[in-house]
C-alpha cells in the first residue's frame, strides 16, 4: 500500500490483461490464414470485454485509463471477431459482431466495410449497398468528408457485382510465433494444422506414438499451450497403468475439472438428458445439479451405451461452445472401455470443433493403434536429428560435447536432455534419471527379456544371438523370440547379422546394474566360447580379472596380426 493507495504488483493479471491477450492472439490467427483459432480467441477476447469496468465508480477520474483501454479493445475484439466469423462462413455472429461495432462508433468504417461484406457474403447487396449510403451521408453531414478510398472501392465492386478487394490484414502485434521444442517443428505444425481444422468444424484424432521418453508428452503439452492460448477447452487426463481396470478412469478424470468449473445452468444444458448418466461416471454433475439418488441399476452393457453417450453428448455440447481439445497422455496404459470410448466419441463428432489428441508407446501400444488406424491420424516421432542435438548442446553451453552425445544417445530425446543437464552439473557418470528410465523400459518388458539384455550386454554394444544363447545356456529358438522381444521394446536394434542396443546408454545401465558376480561369470563363460576371437576372449577374460587367460590371449592375437598378409604385400605369380 502507498500513500495514496493500493498498487497491484507488476505480475498481476486483471481482466483488461486477460482480454489484450486474447485479442492478440486472435489477430495473430488471422493473420496467418487460421481463421477458425482466430475466431474462438476473438470470441473469448469479446466475452471478456463485455462487463463494465468499475461500474461503482463511473466519475471516478483514475479509472479513466481502464475505461479508454475497455474502449479500445472493445472495438478491436468486435472488429477481429467480426473478420474471423466472416472468414469461417459464421455470418451471423460477423453481422451481430460489425453491427455493434458500427453502432458505438457510427463513423468508424472499418466496422462499415465488415457489415458491408458481411452483406455481400450473404446475398444480400442491397443491404450492403443501404450500409454504405447511410454512413456516407453521416459523415457528410457531421464530419463534412468523404468515405475513405477503401471504403468507396468496396462500394463499387458491390455495385459492379465484382469480387470485393480483400480486406487490409489486422495489425499482428509481436514476432511469429515460434514453434519451440527444439528438432520438433514438423511435428507441431502438423498439430497445429490439426487443431486449426478443429476449430474449423473438421475433427480429428491424432495418435503421438513413440518410444518412451522420445518427447511426446513435450509435444502434446505445447499443443495444448496453444489450444488454451487461441481460446479453446483443454480437457486432459493421464492414463495410469495401476488404474488400467477402472471403468473410463482416465475421461472421467478429464471431464471432472470441466464439471467442477461450469456454472450448473450451462452444464445443466450440456448433460441434457443424459445427466443421471453423466453423474453416475462422475458424482459432482450430481450435486451441482441437485440430481436424487441413482436410479435402480441395468445390465451392464446397458449402462456402458448410455456412459458413452452422455460423455460424447457433453464433449459435443462443449465443443458447440468454442472449440475443444481432449488430451490423453499415455494411451496404452488406459482399459478397452477407454480406448473405445475415444474411437465412439470421434466417431460421432460429425462437424463438432474437436481435435483428440493421444499418446502412445510404440513397443507397448499396438493394441490401441490396431483399434484406432481406421478413424486416427498417427504422428510418429523418431529421435532428435544431429542439428537438433547440436542446437540443445549449444544452449546448454555443451556445444564441444554434441557429436559425442549423438552417438551415446542416438537422438534418443529424453536421454540427449539428460546427459547434458548432467554434463552442466559437472556430472561425467549416467545421470540416475535415466538409469530409472531405462530400467523401467526393462522392467516393462518382461523377466525373460531383463535376463537376456543383461547378459547381452557383457557380450557387448551387438551380439551375436546365437553366441548369446550359448552364453545363457538356452536353446537358440528361445534365445531368438526373446530378442525380437526386446526390439519390439526399442531396446534393441537390428545391425546386419547382429543385433545391437538401441544406444550406448541403454547397455550402460544394464552392464552396471547387473550384479558383479553375475557378471563375473558371464565374462568367463564368454571367455570359453570365444577362443576363435583372441582379442574378445582377451577382453572378457581381462573383465573377470583372469589376468594369466588375458595375457595368453593377447599374444595369441598378437601373432595372428603379424601372420595376416599387409595390405601392400603383392603376389609374383
Amino acid at each position: 500500500m502507498g500513500a495514496t493507495g493500493y498498487r497491484l504488483g507488476g505480475s498481476v493479471q486483471v481482466d483488461l490483461d486477460d482480454a489484450a491477450g486474447w485479442l492478440g492472439e486472435a489477430q495473430r490467427r488471422l493473420a496467418a490464414g487460421e481463421a477458425g483459432l482466430a475466431l474462438a480467441a476473438a470470441g473469448r477476447a469479446h466475452d471478456a470485454v463485455l462487463a463494465q469496468v468499475l461500474e461503482d465508480e463511473p466519475d471516478a477520474e483514475w479509472a479513466e485509463p481502464a475505461r479508454a483501454q475497455l474502449r479500445e479493445l472493445v472495438d478491436g475484439a468486435r472488429r477481429t471477431l467480426a473478420e474471423a466469423a466472416l472468414a469461417t462462413g459464421e455470418q451471423h455472429i460477423a453481422r451481430s459482431a460489425a453491427e455493434a461495432a458500427l453502432v458505438a462508433d457510427p463513423f468508424d468504417e472499418v466496422a462499415g466495410r465488415l457489415l458491408m461484406r458481411v452483406h455481400r457474403a450473404g446475398g444480400e447487396p442491397a443491404r450492403a449497398l443501404a450500409v454504405y449510403a447511410h454512413q456516407a451521408e453521416r459523415l457528410a453531414t457531421e464530419l463534412g468528408t468523404d468515405p475513405s478510398a477503401e471504403t468507396q472501392a468496396l462500394h463499387l465492386a458491390i455495385l459492379r457485382d465484382e469480387q470485393p478487394p480483400a480486406a487490409a490484414e489486422p495489425a499482428v502485434s509481436g514476432g511469429a510465433e515460434s514453434l519451440g521444442l527444439v528438432g520438433r517443428s514438423a511435428e507441431l505444425r502438423r498439430l497445429r494444422d490439426a487443431w486449426n481444422d478443429a476449430a474449423d468444424r473438421h475433427p480429428g484424432l491424432v495418435l503421438v506414438v513413440g518410444e518412451a521418453g522420445i518427447g511426446k508428452t513435450s509435444l502434446c503439452d505445447e499443443l495444448a499451450r496453444i489450444a488454451t492460448s487461441t481460446g479453446g477447452t483443454l480437457l486432459a487426463a493421464r492414463c495410469y497403468e495401476a488404474e488400467h481396470s477402472l471403468f473410463l478412469q482416465p475421461i472421467i478424470d478429464a471431464i471432472g475439472g470441466a464439471v467442477r468449473t461450469l456454472p450448473p445452468r450451462i452444464l445443466r444444458d450440456l448433460a441434457g438428458d443424459h445427466a443421471p448418466a453423466l453423474a453416475g461416471l462422475v458424482p459432482d454433475v450430481a450435486t451441482a445439479l441437485g440430481l436424487g439418488p441413482p436410479a435402480a441399476r441395468v445390465r451392464p452393457e446397458t449402462e456402458r451405451r448410455r456412459a458413452f453417450e452422455a460423455v460424447t453428448a457433453f464433449i459435443r455440447g462443449l465443443a458447440d461452445r468454442g472449440p475443444v481439445l481432449f488430451s490423453l497422455d499415455d494411451l496404452h496404459n488406459a482399459g478397452l472401455a477407454s480406448v473405445e470410448l475415444v474411437h465412439f466419441l470421434v466417431r460421432q463428432a460429425r462437424s463438432s470443433r474437436l481435435l483428440v489428441t493421444a499418446t502412445v508407446r510404440a513397443e507397448e501400444g499396438a493394441h490401441v493403434i490396431d483399434q484406432l488406424a481406421g478413424i486416427a491420424e498417427r504422428l510418429e516421432l523418431g529421435p532428435l536429428t544431429a542439428p537438433a542435438v547440436e542446437r540443445l548442446a549449444a544452449a546448454a553451453g555443451q556445444a564441444e560435447h554434441a557429436d559425442g552425445i549423438l552417438r551415446q544417445t542416438r537422438g534418443h530425446a529424453l536421454f540427449v536432455v539428460e546427459t547434458l543437464r548432467a554434463l552442466a552439473a559437472g556430472d561425467t557418470a549416467v545421470p540416475a534419471s535415466l538409469e530409472a528410465a531405462v530400467l523401467d523400459r526393462v522392467r516393462r518388458a518382461g523377466r525373460p527379456v531383463d535376463e537376456v539384455v543383461r547378459a547381452a550386454a557383457v557380450l557387448g554394444s551387438s551380439f551375436d544371438p546365437t553366441v548369446l544363447a550359448a552364453l545363457l545356456g538356452q536353446a537358440q529358438p528361445a534365445v531368438m523370440s526373446r530378442c525380437e522381444d526386446a526390439l519390439a521394446a526399442r531396446l534393441l536394434v537390428v545391425a546386419g547379422r547382429d543385433y545391437e542396443f538401441a544406444n550406448d546408454l541403454v547397455r550402460e545401465v544394464l552392464y552396471a546394474t547387473t550384479p558383479v558376480p553375475t557378471r563375473v561369470a558371464y565374462h568367463r563363460h564368454a571367455a570359453d566360447l570365444l577362443t576363435h576371437r583372441p582379442e574378445a576372449m582377451a577382453a572378457h577374460a581381462s573383465a573377470a580379472e583372469d589376468w594369466l587367460r588375458a595375457a595368453r590371449a593377447w599374444l595369441l592375437a598378437g601373432e595372428q596380426a603379424l601372420a595376416r598378409p599387409h595390405p601392400t604385400t603383392r603376389s609374383t605369380c
